[in-house]
């Protein structure tokens, strides 16, 4: 999955949405978010980012049409599609 692809599949979700990411079995939220020329690596932690908050951090970038990948104990996991999560007000990444 692109970033564009992401921003494109949440757009119609709240700002306050929370973002978690799927490793192994386990939902965990989505806390930080590192954006390089080639790749936009997203890593695990305690609190959840918004999507809202998501979107200021790449709303001047230009070249968004790069690649997505969680990044977990210095293992590169692809993301290929989200799960809405309507009772928990959240996306889920997988």
């Amino acid at each position: 999955m692109r970033l564009t692809d992401l921003l494109q599949l949440t757009n119609d979700l709240s700002n306050q949405t929370n973002l978690y990411l799927t490793i192994g079995q386990k939902t965990i939220p989505l806390a930080k978010v590192k954006i390089s020329s080639s790749e936009c690596l997203l890593f695990p932690g305690k609190k959840s980012l918004t999507k809202g908050k998501l979107i200021n951090l790449v709303k001047n970038i230009h070249g968004r049409s790069i690649p997505i990948f969680i990044y977990n104990q210095k293992e590169r996991i692809a993301v290929y599609g989200i799960q809405i999560l309507p009772d928990q007000n959240g996306v889920r990444l997988t």
